[in-house]
């Protein structure tokens, strides 16, 4: 029952969030093709405009992908979809996580679409070598490659993305259990919620730094010794350790608040 609840949850989503996909690759072709023959002035002013309708849609898609998946959590749990929702013979586990394995879901498709579009629109072969020219000497020193440091700023990326994601849904789940003002009290909860996430990965990465000094001195000293980059690697991967701590926690925590039901 939880895959047709997934299935469901998904196409509801992502009817609404396929527009902007298909926006954004569109926009990023005709960028790329623009670019491509910008021999005169007209055809440089046109580029220039899709080009920013393709940053415009990028950006676009990572907002609306949080908004809409927070929406679609209110009212299909919360609103009017709620009496029937809840009146299904499935465990209450299953609605939240559903919706969580649907936010988690949707946020991937649509880092794809968002990393696709910008590599469509401005990803040559020039471009490519400029950034393993500005990357290569960072991958060096933390004895990596360009792509697996690349790998890694966009896995953060995405778990960025998913505490946020997360965050609004324990604002959301919080916040209705309040008798009035829900939605001011979910706003509050799901930046309280935030807050907290970033603090636990600080928190991480300060006792790294007081375990390691060399941690403490490249990433806080102000003395303005040069900095070791080397120590991104451990912050790297310490990160996106809590940071995956932080999201299985946060579905514990939306799991433990779910279980009383309060419609609006």
């Amino acid at each position: 029952m939880l895959g047709k609840l997934l299935k469901y949850d998904l196409l509801s989503t992502l009817k609404f969030l396929v527009i902007f996909y298909a926006l954004a690759l569109t926009f990023a072709t005709i960028t790329r093709v623009l670019f491509a023959n910008n021999d005169s002035l007209i055809m440089e002013i046109f580029a220039q405009i899709f080009s920013g309708a393709t940053i415009s849609m990028v950006i676009s898609i990572l907002i609306n992908n949080l908004m809409r998946v927070w929406v679609y959590f209110k009212t299909n749990l919360y609103g009017d979809e709620g009496y029937l929702m809840h009146t299904l013979p499935v465990p209450r586990r299953d609605l939240l996580t559903a919706k969580m394995l649907m936010g988690v879901i949707t946020s991937l498709i649509s880092l794809i679409v968002v990393l696709s579009a910008l590599a469509i629109a401005y990803l040559t072969p020039e471009s490519f070598e400029a950034i393993k020219t500005v990357l290569s000497p960072m991958a060096d020193v933390m004895d990596s490659t360009v792509l697996k440091l690349i790998l890694a700023i966009v896995i953060l990326l995405y778990l960025e993305l998913l505490a946020a994601l997360f965050a609004g849904y324990i604002g959301i789940i919080l916040g209705h259990r309040k008798l009035s003002n829900r939605t001011g009290y979910s706003v509050l909860f799901g930046l309280l919620a935030y807050f907290c996430m970033q603090m636990v990965v600080l928190a991480g990465i300060m006792i790294l730094s007081a375990v390691n000094p060399t941690v403490g001195e490249s990433l806080f000293d102000n003395s303005g010794a040069v900095p070791d980059i080397s120590v991104l690697k451990p912050v790297c991967i310490l990160a996106i350790a809590l940071y995956t701590l932080v999201a299985i926690a946060s579905y514990l925590i939306a799991e433990r608040f779910f279980r009383k039901i309060d419609i609006d």
